[in-house]
């Protein structure tokens, strides 16, 4: 029999995909009784992934679904490259960096130029890009290869980036909720982008506000442990308001 938490995650995965279930149609799909989904539905309840309503548990309309890196590459371009200069522009010679995987974070290595850099990333399209940048010493987690994001994660991974200290990490998410914090799609991505964090001196979140209000299943860490946000011109003031009263540096791009 599955554990709750690995049954949790199928409910979602099933939700995700059908939009609504019965809690009766749900026992008897994962073979549990009711009183067991009722259990896990109210705890996906209190975490705000579905909505219960009459006998039916419901995905939440704003636990937004993942896109392949060829989608992702296509929102927002423009918007992106702005980022990521603004990013790269936060960059020193001699920086010990890490570049989280993802189509925002790709967009510093455009914006580079000739600094003398060390560059751990989980992004596979990332390192390739890298090879492109004469004077940055290019290094990888390692682990297993996740298809559809580009990116690196597992035992692996984690163990290899807790060999090493870097100046700052420059973090690409999929969510950003003030109530709920920045979130990521895959649990174990959720967990190594924890590993960066806690090996970074400085933490820095490079997003498009179209990810603002937007919340997915896993969480990296709450608001106020961001150093830095830099985004675009679409960030809602009171995102902005309660951020720079938390302590975080925002910059427009």
């Amino acid at each position: 029999m599955k554990s709750s938490v690995e049954r949790r995650s199928d409910i979602l995965e099933l939700l995700k995909q059908t939009n609504s279930q019965r809690v009766e149609a749900l026992a008897q799909y994962f073979k549990v009784s009711s009183v067991t989904i009722r259990t896990d539905l109210n705890a996906l309840e209190q975490q705000g992934f579905i909505i219960r309503s009459h006998g039916f548990a419901v995905l939440n309309s704003r636990l937004i679904a993942e896109l392949s890196i060829a989608d992702k590459r296509n929102h927002y371009p423009e918007v992106k490259q702005n980022i990521g200069k603004m990013a790269a522009s936060l960059l020193q010679n001699g920086d010990k960096i890490i570049l989280d995987s993802g189509t925002t974070t790709k967009a510093i290595v455009s914006h580079l130029n000739d600094l003398n850099l060390t560059v751990l990333t989980n992004g596979l399209d990332i390192a390739m890009e890298l090879v492109t940048c004469p004077n940055v010493e290019v290094r990888m987690t390692g682990g297993i290869l996740r298809k559809n994001a580009m990116s690196f994660s597992g035992i692996m991974a984690d163990n290899n980036l807790r060999q090493y200290r870097f100046d700052k990490v420059f973090l690409g998410v999929d969510g950003f909720d003030l109530q709920k914090g920045i979130t990521t799609f895959n649990e174990q991505e959720a967990h190594l982008n924890r590993l960066m964090c806690e090996a970074a001196n400085q933490v820095i979140v490079v997003t498009d506000s179209s990810k603002f209000g937007q919340y997915s299943d896993f969480v990296i860490c709450p608001v106020n442990q961001i150093d830095v946000l830099v985004t675009d011109d679409q960030l809602p003031k009171n995102y902005q308001h309660y951020l720079e009263n938390s302590g975080v540096t925002v910059l427009v791009a």
